[in-house]
């Protein structure tokens, strides 16, 4: 069905979600399928603000779903996250908005106190806070994160490439440093859209990730680097790409 669904144009996409054929549905696989299309890295903003819209009326209360969409750059669906998380009984029992609001009060030492502790936690909420906190704007705290993200055992990979879409330039650094650090594959999966990235630091980064992937299926993309408009970019691409 969503394969279908992304196969509309976006104002198709729009007029599905208001067709007697999608609200006659049952309440969870509706919230199942906006779930999907929100995820999806080419829904239209238009479509991603009527799924966030229509979860809200639905009453699917997920603080940390909606959070990640906050720093969209489309003002509509910044909008509709607003309006969801402005409503009351949100669950996040981890605490996510709670805490982030509180590290913004403390001083560096104490956040990095706040951010050890969590990271002694390796339950699957803590992962959770940790990702959701990569939106720190202190360096620090953010190598402090990465630094952990990128040695567990286990991660939540794919949770990490759908916050990347939809996250600022430091936060999207971040987490393509970590997928690099785990010799994630996922990378790929938007690597046209990472190559086209409009600032410069998220491009190194991705070509330090891309230095530590399997040499057959990189190779092509440090090539294309080795073109980039900015010569910090170009000139380590061109000497990456002498080692391959």
């Amino acid at each position: 069905m969503v394969k279908d669904f992304l196969k509309l144009s976006p104002a198709g996409q729009v007029k599905f979600l208001k067709t007697e054929q999608f609200t006659q549905m049952e309440k969870g696989p509706r919230i199942s399928f906006l779930k999907e299309i929100a995820l999806t890295e080419n829904v239209s903003s238009k479509c991603l603000a009527s799924a966030l819209k229509i979860l809200r009326e639905l009453k699917f209360r997920d603080r940390a779903f909606y959070s990640r969409f906050l720093q969209h750059p489309d003002s509509s669906v910044i909008l509709a996250c607003k309006k969801a998380l402005s409503e009351r009984n949100l669950t996040s029992d981890s605490g996510f908005f709670t805490m982030r609001e509180l590290l913004k009060k403390q001083n560096i030492e104490k956040k990095m106190a706040v951010v050890a502790n969590i990271i002694s936690e390796t339950d699957k909420s803590s992962e959770d806070l940790l990702v959701s906190l990569l939106n720190d704007d202190n360096l620090k705290i953010r190598e402090m994160i990465v630094g952990e993200l990128s040695s567990r055992p286990q991660v939540d990979e794919r949770k990490l490439l759908n916050h990347l879409q939809h996250a600022i330039w430091y936060n999207r650094s971040a987490i393509i440093e970590i997928l690099g650090n785990r010799h994630s594959l996922l990378l790929l999966e938007l690597i046209e859209k990472l190559l086209a990235d409009a600032n410069v630091e998220v491009r190194m980064k991705l070509l330090e990730a891309l230095a530590k992937l399997e040499r057959e299926k990189v190779k092509e993309y440090i090539l294309r680097m080795t073109r980039d408009p900015h010569i910090r970019v170009s000139r380590e691409a061109k000497r990456l790409f002498t080692t391959l």
